[in-house]
């Protein structure tokens, strides 16, 4: 096994000389030799593939309610609190997207926007969202996060029910 990783654990040039057919057999083969690995490969299946989109529509929500500011705040630096917030998501959704776990971008992508998009009729004099503006707050973030996550050619299509203030995106998404 040393000479498949590296003294870092990284794995070795090999494996970027390998396509995406080639590391599928790469991989059947090795769990067949190794049957030990299966539990620990469904492990890391579901993990890449698993996404309980309203759970983290919810978590994203509540995150985004909870910046809160006293006293006057611009548009930038409250945008940039925001964004903040939602950058480990979006680095998530990348992150899986690159290892082929496409239905799980989507859904974290999804969770992003509704998330955003249930704060768009909030009141809370506190709420950081609120003191920026909404709902052109809310939506002109939105915008914002589908620039970061566009070139991941996503469809994120079911949305347009969910989201009917935003005619914008409807046609924008589709890859």
């Amino acid at each position: 096994m040393n000479a498949v990783l590296g003294h870092d654990g990284a794995v070795g040039s090999w494996r970027r000389r390998l396509s995406d057919d080639e590391q599928s057999v790469l991989l059947s083969e090795l769990l067949l030799r190794h049957p030990e690995l299966a539990a620990e490969a469904e492990e890391i299946t579901s993990a890449l593939l698993a996404v309980d989109d309203r759970e983290l529509t919810g978590e994203i929500t509540t995150r985004l309610r909870a910046l809160r500011l006293r006293g006057p705040v611009s548009v930038d630096a409250g945008r940039g609190r925001v964004l903040e917030v939602l950058q480990p998501y979006i680095d998530d959704l990348t992150w899986r997207k690159e290892r082929g776990a496409r239905r799980a971008a989507v859904g974290i992508a999804a969770a992003v926007m509704l998330g955003l998009y249930e704060c768009r009729e909030d009141t809370d004099e506190d709420m950081l969202l609120v003191r920026m503006g909404l709902p052109g707050a809310a939506d002109d973030l939105a915008r914002t996060v589908y620039d970061k996550v566009r070139p991941l050619h996503l469809s994120l299509s079911p949305l347009a029910d969910e989201c009917p203030e935003w005619t914008w995106y409807e046609e924008s998404w589709m890859p």
